[in-house]
């Protein structure tokens, strides 16, 4: 099938519209572009907020994987300890997430790069042949 569009499934069973392949992508693949030049922006946009908001919770989270015993009693340090685990591991999974909208964002920054690059070559191509958009 030329649409990706769920060929392991007899047509009767797939479901209408583009795949999720042929939308989101094969842009970043460099097979084409399903996205106009607002949505990839708007899109790359998203994650940069987003992986703003996760740092932003990783100041919060080193706040709890710094916890400290209100007293020097066994179960205030066994507790203050399970905290400080809790913290890190909380720190490690926002790093994570934010790591990944960076590079989320980086992609549809790259694929916004090569819309306009092909977008203005062919606008160019336009304006030789004596056309016009």
């Amino acid at each position: 099938m030329t649409d990706n569009q769920q060929p392991h499934l007899p047509p009767a069973r797939r479901y209408g519209g583009a795949s999720f392949e042929t939308l989101a992508v094969a842009p970043l693949l460099g097979d084409g572009y399903s996205y106009d030049k607002a949505t990839l922006e708007e899109i790359a946009r998203s994650y940069e907020d987003l992986g703003d908001s996760y740092s932003l919770d990783q100041t919060r989270a080193r706040l709890i994987a710094q916890t400290q015993p209100p007293g020097l009693d066994f179960s205030s340090v066994g507790n203050a300890e399970l905290f400080r685990n809790s913290g890190r591991s909380l720190l490690d999974s926002l790093n994570q997430c934010e790591q990944f909208c960076r590079h989320q964002a980086t992609k549809y920054r790259e694929a916004l790069k090569k819309y306009s690059a092909a977008e203005d070559a062919h606008s160019s191509e336009i304006h030789n042949s004596g056309g016009s958009l």
